[in-house]
């Protein structure tokens, strides 16, 4: 909508949590292409060693996600909406 109308229609909450969107969604997809990498990594090394248990895919979800919302917060902390007057 911005480029479209080239103004900012959502007001100074919206655009903070757009933003914060934004880089939360790309920081778990990093995050999780990265543990799926390890993932297959361990299993080429040691094919014979036991898979991950439930109770860690879901530790491992819970701190990729963790980790992407303290990634994300600074971006949308110190996001600025400028009011232009025309």
């Amino acid at each position: 909508v911005r480029f479209v109308n080239s103004t900012w229609i959502f007001g100074k909450a919206m655009c903070h949590i757009s933003r914060f969107v934004q880089y939360c969604s790309l920081h778990v997809s990093t995050l999780t292409l990265t543990a799926i990498a390890l993932d297959r990594h361990q299993v080429i090394l040691n094919p014979l060693k036991q898979r991950m248990s439930l109770t860690k895919g879901a530790l491992s979800i819970s701190v990729i996600w963790l980790m992407a919302t303290c990634f994300s917060l600074p971006h949308a902390i110190y996001q600025k909406l400028f009011q232009y007057n025309y």
